[in-house]
């Protein structure tokens, strides 16, 4: 038995709790509905920027967060933040006795942090540029690029470390603003799973949480383009090109989902099991590094194929996927397959199941859209899985107008554009 409890605040925040029973340790953290889907050409990276001044402790700005900080630190507490496209989200795990002061350092970061020390911010900016600078200048860059060229260089096409010029430009004004704008409380969302009392843990988030501004929101309507792409950047000049095939999907609350993520482990897992290995790598030995993978967003996703290959055998590769993704479609996937696959995914899941922080990742994720869900309900979504509704689901993903293509490296881009058919 598990349960979620879902209350609010009354400046709107949203409050989700999850009890585990016999757990050790607590985790908890806050969402920001702010990432770069919610950037535009002048503030693109800035989000970004500003989770990482958000949880920097040198701000002498904000000294209380410095002490708190160290006091969380020193009770063996582990922290942490990311920026992706959709959010900004900074949470902690520890010891139980440690939620207190975990709870206190969260408000902290996200109501007392509305300005920053010039010196701070000009430090900050370098660190965030050679980030940057290390993420474009590598082939990690490819699952990014193959969501741009599905939905555009808007929205979830846009790419978390953003632009460098604006990174380097940023000034304190456009950060404060964000801050203004996206973290209030109705925008966000604080998540504390572990061995917790509802009515305690309540009480400690309304102590620290009911001073937080209940100010406006901004606005924001999301937008992609009408039609896929291609990305193509020739790189500079190396021996290997990596490629990436994407396909458009729906969002994370999509009943298909968990389809395709069966879709994507029997066609592109990083075994030599899956298909794409035994055709690509085992049998014509044209690849050593390549899978599929699912991204998924709030409203729309992205389900591809990616491989890094010697630049003359881009052209081979690209056949051979088109031909597995026509196989797929038309042919569909054995009872075996679907079965292996759903093993994956599962030892996956009760993996994560045994970490608490993945579990608050997971729950954040899902709450941050409005939705509750957990692990456990995911185990049982997989578990009822079968295989028409697999093969259907297949069907309806794999289209040629759904279809892009992201490249880096060298290759004749014009040979490959032929090749991406889906009969």
């Amino acid at each position: 038995m598990y349960d979620i409890l879902n209350v609010y605040l009354e400046n709107g925040l949203r409050v989700v709790m999850h009890r585990i029973p016999n757990a050790r340790t607590i985790a908890c953290g806050v969402w920001v509905r702010q990432g770069s889907k919610h950037e535009d050409e002048a503030s693109s990276g800035l989000s970004h920027l500003l989770e990482h001044l958000m949880i920097n402790t040198d701000n002498n700005m904000n000294s209380k967060l410095q002490q708190l900080m160290g006091e969380v630190t020193s009770e063996g507490v582990l922290y942490n933040a990311g920026t992706t496209k959709e959010s900004t989200s900074f949470f902690f795990t520890g010891l139980s006795d440690s939620l207190g002061n975990c709870i206190k350092t969260l408000a902290s970061i996200v109501i007392d942090n509305n300005t920053f020390a010039h010196g701070l911010v000009e430090n900050e900016k370098k660190v965030v540029t050679q980030e940057a600078i290390s993420f474009y200048s590598s082939f990690n860059q490819i699952k990014e690029r193959v969501s741009q060229a599905l939905w555009g260089d808007i929205g979830v096409g846009k790419i978390i470390v953003g632009n460098i010029e604006n990174i380097k430009k940023a000034e304190i004004c456009s950060l404060e603003k964000i801050v203004q704008e996206s973290y209030t409380p109705e925008n966000s969302v604080i998540v504390v799973i572990g061995e917790i009392n509802y009515q305690d843990t309540l009480k400690l988030i309304e102590d620290n949480f009911s001073r937080w501004e209940d100010r406006k929101t901004r606005q924001y309507n999301e937008v992609v383009d009408s039609e896929p792409g291609i990305y193509f950047n020739k790189g500079s000049g190396g021996k290997s090109t990596v490629i990436s095939i994407g396909f458009r999907t729906p969002g994370y609350m999509s009943k298909n989902r968990v389809y395709i993520d069966v879709v994507a482990k029997i066609l592109g897992d990083t075994s030599l099991e899956s298909r794409m290995a035994k055709e690509i790598r085992v049998k014509r030995g044209l690849a050593y590094n390549l899978g599929a993978f699912a991204s998924f967003y709030e409203n729309r996703g992205t389900f591809a194929f990616t491989s890094v290959c010697a630049k003359e055998s881009v052209e081979e590769v690209i056949k051979v996927a088109i031909e597995e993704f026509n196989k797929a479609k038309y042919e569909g996937f054995t009872q075996a397959e679907m079965d292996r696959a759903k093993r994956v995914l599962k030892t996956s899941r009760l993996l994560e199941l045994g970490d608490i922080t993945s579990q608050l990742k997971f729950i954040g994720k899902f709450v941050s859209y409005g939705h509750l869900y957990s692990l456990e309900q995911e185990l049982r979504n997989i578990e009822k899985v079968e295989l028409e509704m697999l093969n259907k689901a297949a069907e309806d993903i794999i289209k040629e107008m759904n279809l892009s293509l992201a490249v880096i490296g060298e290759c004749d881009i014009d040979t490959l554009v032929p090749h991406l058919k889906i009969s």
